[in-house]
């Protein structure tokens, strides 16, 4: 199975935000990041509404980036937002824009990593990039859907929704559907879900969200731990004695 190769172009100060290194050495059997570009200075703003932050229109990103001749797809992530406040857009046939603006603010409140989200698009891109071919193309918009299902392909209108298909992406019913309708390489499809799995929080983090969400258990469980760790503690004092 050839692997996709991605590039990764940061505009601005991307690095201040993002752990490139962590997103540089995730293991995947379908993609790798075979090159990570910087632009430092980005044009100015072709978006004029009259209010001071800077923002762009996909068009306008276009213009600054290009997928390099060494990757099959690139991916230009900057700390600005969109003209229409929307995270991801497709810039050309092999390059996209992701837009980090206010994400890692909506993540951090459900202790779920900015890098994490990242490596989620990639899963779709590559995705999409079997079902479709060219983003450019029109039958993306019959891919993805409006509907919030924790889905890899959940349309997230609301960008509190990332939440939801972040921490435990997964590929509903419906798009396994559409999976199954066209010739893949073997085993293509079940990497996918198998690695998605891999997407998840620290294990401090996930106990953590556990404790919040179920307390009076955690409780219970706490207690049994203790209880139980004396009842070891006893017997092994008594067999040393």
């Amino acid at each position: 199975m050839a692997k996709l190769k991605i590039a990764i172009i940061t505009l601005g100060n991307v690095e201040q935000k993002v752990n490139l290194k962590k997103i540089k050495n995730w293991k995947s059997k379908l993609f790798e990041i075979n090159t990570i570009q910087k632009i430092d200075h980005i044009p100015e703003s072709d978006v004029d509404d009259g209010y001071l932050d800077h923002k762009f229109s996909s068009d306008g990103l276009n213009a600054a980036v290009s997928c390099p001749d060494c990757s099959d797809l690139a991916i230009a992530i900057m700390a600005n937002r969109f003209d229409d406040n929307f995270y991801l857009h497709r810039l050309s046939e092999n390059c996209v824009g992701l837009s980090i603006y206010g994400i890692k603010e909506i993540l951090n409140s459900e202790n779920i990593s900015i890098e994490n989200f990242i490596i989620k698009q990639f899963y779709e891109l590559y995705s999409l990039k079997k079902l479709v071919v060219h983003f450019a193309s029109d039958e993306v918009y019959e891919i993805v859907h409006s509907a919030t299902r924790g889905c890899l392909f959940d349309l997230n209108g609301d960008r509190f929704d990332i939440i939801y298909n972040t921490e435990k992406p997964i590929i509903c019913d419906s798009c396994k559907s559409k999976f199954s309708n066209i010739q893949l390489e073997e085993k293509t499809f079940p990497t996918i879900v198998k690695e998605l799995k891999k997407i998840k929080k620290p294990f401090i983090s996930r106990v953590e969200s556990f404790i919040r969400k179920y307390p009076l258990l955690s409780i219970c469980l706490s207690g049994i731990f203790a209880i139980s760790l004396n009842l070891i503690a006893n017997i092994i004092y008594e067999y040393l004695k």
